[in-house]
């Protein structure tokens, strides 16, 4: 019997003549009795007669609204806002961001208080009301964003051009290529300290409803003497160890989204030199080689956790944390 939550599946559709439609790899998300919920990509784009159209791995944002302006020079001024702000170009440029891909972020409210209590104020962020939810997704413009504008509606009599009040509608295409919606701020556990080789273990928490991918990172400052390793099991049926190398100021990052292991030396200071792929360094016991920190729709406790337990051979100074933000679908 299959339970082990990230098995992989291959999920094959057959037509009535029993050839194949199409297919698709996924993994086990969840099993319930005789209930199996899977998780999985298309790997190509979709164009379905009633699902619509979906793009590869991603999601689409249409924000729309209206400009209001005293006078046509005004609303020029407005226009030109709008345009360096959803900028396609700007957006590769700005910090932080990915690939041009920019936090977009925003608030709903949910009767979930437990989850999701009162948070004081933190300036410059003002307090929020218990039931308030965080969110934000990583989007970059598709294209400049679109408007129109009726000239000759305006009076062009002398003075009087372009000085009345006028109103246009605008819109622009937004990017999520990782169609999580995250919550803010993101969850830490703290990995700084001495050696603890009975091991650790901690809750994770998810208090969304979509797993999540896990985040690490080992910051090494003085030699360690020898090699030593930092292994990470449980949350969904994970086990992988970070071999560590007996070297000085080395900063070890597991990036979950891409799942590759990458180190940086740290000598001449933070971000002086860049990232260099170690995979050699990464191996896992399991066949799951994405750790996730799990959410459930309908947690029997609130907020929903996960165990998560770590073990170090050798001291992890400041900055050494695991990490993750919360998803919903």
């Amino acid at each position: 019997m299959i339970n082990a939550t990230g098995t992989p599946f291959s999920v094959h559709v057959l037509r009535y003549d029993g050839t194949e439609h199409r297919h698709w790899n996924a993994r086990l998300a969840r099993r319930d009795g005789s209930l199996i919920v899977l998780e999985a990509e298309f790997d190509v784009e979709v164009k379905h007669l009633h699902l619509g159209h979906i793009p590869l791995g991603a999601r689409t944002i249409d924000m729309v609204g209206h400009i209001y302006a005293l006078s046509l020079p005004e609303l020029f001024d407005y226009l030109h806002l709008i345009r360096s702000v959803f900028s396609p170009t700007s957006a590769y440029q700005e910090s932080p961001g990915d690939r041009g891909f920019l936090p977009l972020s925003f608030f709903q409210s949910t009767e979930d208080v437990t989850s999701f209590p009162a948070i004081p104020a933190a300036p410059p962020d003002p307090a929020y009301d218990p039931g308030t939810v965080r969110l934000y997704m990583n989007v970059r413009p598709q294209r400049p964003p679109q408007f129109s504008i009726v000239r000759d509606r305006q009076d062009v009599s002398g003075a009087n051009h372009g000085q009345k009040p006028v109103a246009t509608p605008w819109s622009v295409r937004l990017l999520a290529k990782d169609p999580r919606v995250y919550v803010n701020p993101g969850k830490v556990i703290d990995l700084t300290g001495a050696a603890n080789p009975g091991g650790t273990t901690v809750q994770a928490v998810n208090r969304g409803d979509y797993e999540t991918p896990l985040n690490i990172m080992l910051v090494v400052a003085a030699a360690p003497g020898v090699a030593g390793t930092v292994r990470v099991t449980g949350l969904n049926s994970v086990d992988m160890t970070i071999t560590i190398e007996n070297k000085a100021n080395v900063t070890y990052r597991w990036f979950g989204d891409d799942r590759v292991l990458m180190t940086q030396d740290t000598t001449g200071g933070v971000l002086t030199r860049p990232f260099v792929l170690r995979q050699d360094l990464v191996t896992f016991a399991t066949l799951n080689h994405r750790p996730m920190v799990p959410a459930q729709i309908n947690p029997p406790t609130k907020p929903f956790s996960t165990p998560v337990t770590f073990v170090k051979s050798i001291a992890l100074a400041t900055g050494s944390r695991l990490f993750w933000s919360e998803a919903f679908a």
